[in-house]
């Protein structure tokens, strides 16, 4: 259960991550109606790199959570699947 509960929240990390690092110019720009031609000036180029940044950290981790229960469940099914030692 434990594993299935650790995809699904990595799952979502990851999604999520990859929004808000793909929408964080409109977030950043959602109440400038104009501003000047070199965009990379400005507060809000700031505000978009922390964001985009803040996003990928999502992404990462969700990923990270994924394989992590991935390597987890291989290992179990392989526990699994051993045979038994011959003893005598």
């Amino acid at each position: 259960m434990k594993t299935k509960h650790a995809f699904i929240i990595g799952s979502i990390a990851t999604i999520g991550g990859s929004v808000f690092a793909a929408t964080a110019q409109s977030i950043a720009f959602i109440n400038v109606k104009g501003y000047p031609s070199p965009r990379s000036d400005t507060s809000y180029a700031a505000q978009e790199q922390v964001l985009q940044n803040i996003g990928l950290l999502f992404l990462a981790f969700g990923l990270l959570l994924i394989l992590t229960t991935f390597r987890e469940c291989l290992r179990a099914s392989r526990r699994d699947h051993r045979p038994a030692r011959n003893e005598g």
